[in-house]
């Protein structure tokens, strides 16, 4: 009996450690997918096909490197306050609506630009979803296994408030790659 107990704890102290590099890996990879769309729009700006000053690019850059400051040690909270510029006076819903609104005057400023930008910017989105997914393994199933299921009525009640937040930010990031994806899929049609 001793020795199936030494198994058995041998055996999940082996898997909480797998556990423990999986989550390293998966925010590391966070970390370079933002890296690759920093590195995307200064390649847009050395082609020539965006300018260094235009709103877009110092829009953008910023934000990236905000999030990317403080990677692969950020924590669920400061991708979450990096990628909507939540501030102590805000209110999240606040802070979430003027992202809404600057997402929407960028895509208006797109309009004019190649698909390459509006894609490297839905890529921004992409990664930034995927940053706030990749540090809590709870939001992560949470949103995978509700959001994404035809129970994602439930979520807000069956949640607590901040774990919700943070699902309503990745959704918010979905939905912008998604919208910035289409933009180009438009002008292509």
């Amino acid at each position: 009996m001793n020795i199936t107990i030494i198994f058995l704890s041998l055996g999940l102290l082996l898997a909480v450690l797998l556990r423990h590099l999986k989550n390293g890996a998966i925010r590391k990879e966070a970390s370079y997918k933002l890296y690759a769309v920093r590195d995307d729009l200064i390649c847009l700006v050395a082609e020539g096909k965006l300018s260094e000053h235009s709103r877009i690019f110092e829009y953008y850059y910023k934000r990236i490197n905000l999030l990317l400051e403080s990677a692969p040690n950020v924590g669920l909270d400061d991708a979450m306050n990096g990628f909507l510029f939540l501030q102590n006076s805000k209110s999240f819903d606040h802070s979430l609506k003027e992202a809404k609104r600057r997402a929407d005057e960028m895509l208006s400023l797109v309009e004019n630009e190649s698909d390459e930008v509006s894609e490297v910017i839905a890529s921004y989105y992409s990664a930034s979803k995927f940053m706030m997914l990749a540090h809590s393994s709870i939001v992560r199933m949470i949103y995978l296994a509700l959001v994404k299921s035809p129970f994602n009525k439930f979520v807000k009640k069956a949640v607590p408030s901040r774990a919700y937040r943070i699902i309503q930010a990745v959704n918010f990031a979905d939905n912008e790659a998604h919208q910035f994806r289409d933009r180009t899929q438009q002008v292509a049609a």
